[in-house]
């Protein structure tokens, strides 16, 4: 953070499910119509101000365990590659309206620069796959309830999408 130049930070993706029940095709949404907005108004002006499109294209609300398990090999290969891979999930799901099948996952791991064969492998892995649900409802049984969910020295900090200033508080109060 630029506001805090001589602090050292570390982001790292940790899995949560917000529905684990979901079927891993996933379920048909809603038409998107103008009486049933899949993108709120203000989430739509919420994004937009943060220069994130919510476009409201992807058809079916996805069981997210392939994703969160490729983002956990992607963090073998450093924080910098599971960042990427996070932002190209977020874009392809939200914006480009593209579903987390393996295709598309597999698609997000090439496009942050990760090896496509060694990715697939790890996030097709059932042993990987059940260690990551097991992490994801983890947080569930500790009391997370939505995402994001930041935390700092292993301490909740906050819930939910907070501004800049927010951020330089809470690790100022840190020290």
């Amino acid at each position: 953070m630029k506001q805090l130049p001589d602090v050292e930070f570390e982001v790292k993706w940790l899995p949560y499910m917000l529905r684990p029940q979901t079927p891993i095709e996933g379920v048909a949404k809603a038409p998107d119509t103008p009486d049933n907005r899949r993108v709120g108004a203000r989430l739509k002006a919420v994004g937009q101000a943060a220069g994130i499109d919510f476009t409201g294209k992807t058809d079916r609300t996805p069981n997210t365990l392939l994703a969160h398990t490729m983002l956990k090999y992607a963090e073998s290969e450093g924080a910098e590659r599971q960042n990427a891979l996070a932002e190209v999930l977020f874009r392809h799901y939200f914006t480009d309206g593209r579903f987390p099948d393996l295709e598309n996952v597999r698609a997000a791991a090439v496009e942050a620069g990760l090896d496509a064969q060694k990715a697939t492998a790890f996030a097709t892995s059932k042993d990987n796959q059940q260690e990551t649900l097991t992490a994801a409802l983890s947080w569930q049984r500790r009391g997370v309830r939505g995402v994001p969910m930041f935390f700092a020295n292993d301490e909740p900090l906050f819930s939910g999408a907070q501004p800049p200033d927010a951020f330089v508080r809470a690790f100022q109060d840190l020290d």
